[in-house]
Order: C-alpha cells, then structure tokens, then sequence
C-alpha cells in the first residue's frame, strides 16, 4: 500500500476509495482486503516471477461440435483477444458457454500465453477442472480455490475462483470471467479489482453470462462494450418458461411441518428428478424432514462437507428429489430433472436467480424439455420479469431461425 498525491491506493486490491482506509498506531491499512491480512503501509508483500514451459502443441481431444451461432461467438472472442478488446458473451443458459471459448484459449496457448478461466464459485471450478482434462490435450491446468491443493504450482491455463485471484500480479494475457453477474463477485469492488491486478494490463478480459447485471446491459445499450448475444441453447429447443403456482402461508406451513397440497400434488406427479429451490437452510432442513417421510430425497448448502457426494449421488438416479439452496443456481448440470422453487417470492430470489434455476431444466439434447414451476404467496417483480426474459429470448430465437 502507499501514498500516491495525497491520496492511498492498494497494490493488493486496487482499492482507491479512501473511506476504505483506516489508521492504526503503526500506519494506515486498507479494510476493503482485510480478510486476506492486513495491507498496509507498514507491511510489504514479495511477488515471485514464475514461467510456465510452453510446448506450442496445444489442442483437444476430441472434436468439439458448435452450433452455426456457437461458431460466430467462438470467433468474436478470438478477434477480441487479438485485437485486445474486452468482450461480453450474453448467453443463455445451456447455450454452450463453455465450449465456445475453447478456441480462444488454444489461440492464446498456442502463442505461448497464460489464460485465466475465473468464476465466483467454487463448485464451478471443481465442475470445469475435470472437462478440461478430459477435452485440452497437452494442457497443464491448475485448480485454484480455498481448499485446493494446487497452490503455487505452475500451469499455463488456471481455472480458478475470484478470490484466489489475490496471489496474482499483472501474470494473465488472457482472463476469461465466468458468470460475472454471480455472488460474491456481482457487486464486489475487491474482488473486481482482484481481476484486473491479476490480468497484464494489455490484456482483455471475456465477460460470460447468462443474466448480465443493469450495469453491464447500460454498457451494452451505449455501446461501451462489445458484446454478442445467443439467445438460444446448443440444441435449439426453447428454455423453459416457468409456471407460476400460488401457494398460501408457504413458508409457515412448511416451519410448522406441512407441505402444502400444490407442492406435494406436483412433486408426486413427477417422473423425472427433481431440483427443489429453497431461500434457507432453515427451510430446506424442514421441508427435507417432511418431504423424506415420503420420497428419497436429501437437502444440501454450501457448508455441507459432504455435498459434492450428494450431488453426484443425484446425477447418477440415487436421489429423487434434490432439496437445494441457491448454491446449485449455476454451474451444475444434471441430465433430465425437472425444477421448482419453494417460496419464490422471497427476496433471495431475484430475476437473475430465477432465470439462472430455471436454465437447470433440459440442458441435455437427449432431454431438452423439463419442467419448471414457481411455487409462490403472491407474484413478484422478480417473477415477471423472469418470466419475460426467458420468453423475450425463445422470442428471439425463432426469430432467428426464420431469417436463415
């Protein structure tokens, strides 16, 4: 941290906000990073210079097969990486997000560059590792989160968490952020500054999302960004438009050990398998204990040690009814489940969320249709507006389809 005219800024963060600062007995610190230890004026961090060995031979395993508008977006983010231009990719979900950037991420490889894949969540990198390893050939991946084993070591693609971006200084030629509209790093300015200190400063950045925030859609509207829009999925059939089912004292019949009858006439009727959204633990917890009485199934949340085993236990037919928080809104695919939301008027659930959950169902071309229901006390702005998009999009996608 230093001083520069009259003013502080942290190297750690980027923080420049001087509110954000404050003294002590020794000097002055930043709170914006303090989590990760104090940065401060009387304290200095060291940066070791690490190369990763480039053998210039990059390529995939197996050939990738991209839809004819997967195809135009994958070269839009290899003209922006060689043009060194910011790009925002917005898709929606089940649209290839993924596969479309593998050619961008050769490029930059193969001209002996160092590329960051970063998403918010840690799911999403223990989700993407292994399809990376099983697609890139020749490619040394590192796995960067909290937990991870793989700190310190050397790679030339890093599929890692925001907040691990902290180890990083002006070392990526190429950063690819992932779902950039998620929590925590939606409204975060520590952790957006750890982007930006980690990326060179020529260096442009690919935006992936499939619910992009009022800031990034103000960007786009007054042409402050490049962007491409793909309004349908990989397989061409339309996302499912949710419906919305009214429910009464929701939440307080669920705390009192009832399910209400809409619910569980649904959730008896289904024949596939089921993601059920709730906004808390407490809830879910409750709604596990009634619901277990009667179908197999087990609720997970993020501090559970055992999630990543009960949601593999869900993609391979052990579970029926998967009882999930908001953990399991993105980067999680399962073939073949259909979707509801418990509560949905709760202001955990916004239009961005609900989007999001509904984009669970028919992701696989196998499956491409699921349903998806809305279980609420009263419609929201959220709703609607969920609603709506998702029809704006199938909208625009036939549109689409007619003018070929």
């Amino acid at each position: 941290m230093e001083k520069i005219d009259k003013k502080y800024f942290c190297h750690r963060c980027g923080n420049k906000y001087q509110k954000a600062f404050f003294k002590d007995q020794l000097g002055v610190y930043c709170q914006r990073c303090l989590i990760f230890g104090k940065s401060s004026t009387y304290h200095k961090i060291y940066r070791k210079n690490r190369e990763c060995h480039f053998i210039g031979e990059y390529g995939l395993k197996k050939v990738i097969n991209l839809s004819d508008i997967q195809k135009i977006a994958s070269k839009k983010c290899v003209e922006a990486f060689n043009n060194g231009k910011n790009l925002l990719i917005y898709a929606v979900c089940g649209a290839g997000k993924t596969e479309i950037v593998y050619e961008v991420i050769l490029e930059a490889l193969n001209k002996g560059k160092t590329v960051c894949f970063a998403t918010p969540r840690k799911d999403v990198v223990l989700e993407l590792v292994p399809r990376f390893k099983r697609d890139f050939y020749q490619v040394e991946i590192v796995s960067l989160y909290g937990e991870s084993n793989e700190k310190g070591k050397v790679g030339n693609l890093y599929v890692s968490t925001t907040h691990q971006l902290i180890n990083f200084y002006q070392y990526f030629d190429l950063v690819i952020l992932d779902e950039v509209d998620a929590f925590p790093y939606y409204n975060n300015k520590m952790l957006e500054g750890f982007v930006y200190k980690a990326k060179k400063l020529e260096a442009p950045i690919i935006f992936l999302t499939a619910t992009p925030s009022k800031q990034l859609k103000y960007m786009m509207n007054h042409k402050l960004i490049d962007y491409y829009i793909i309004p349908a999925r990989f397989h061409k059939y339309p996302i499912p438009v949710p419906y919305v089912s009214l429910t009464h004292n929701t939440k307080k019949k669920i705390m009192m050990g009832k399910c209400p009858k809409k619910i569980y006439r649904w959730l008896y009727k289904r024949e596939r398998q089921t993601f059920i959204f709730v906004p808390s633990i407490e809830l879910g917890q409750k709604l596990e204990e009634i619901l277990g009485k009667l179908f197999y199934c087990k609720f997970v949340y993020a501090e559970m040690p055992n999630r990543k085993t009960l949601i593999n236990q869900f993609r391979e037919k052990k579970i029926q009814f998967l009882i999930t928080t908001t953990i399991l809104e993105r980067g999680v695919t399962v073939s073949n489940v259909d979707v509801c939301i418990i509560n949905t008027d709760d202001e955990i659930f916004d239009e961005r969320a609900i989007v999001q959950i509904s984009g669970r169902a028919g992701r696989d071309v196998r499956y491409p249709v699921g349903d998806v229901y809305l279980f609420a006390d009263y419609y929201t702005r959220s709703i609607k507006g969920a609603i709506k998009t998702i029809k704006q999009m199938n909208k625009l996608t036939k549109k689409r389809q007619l003018l070929r």
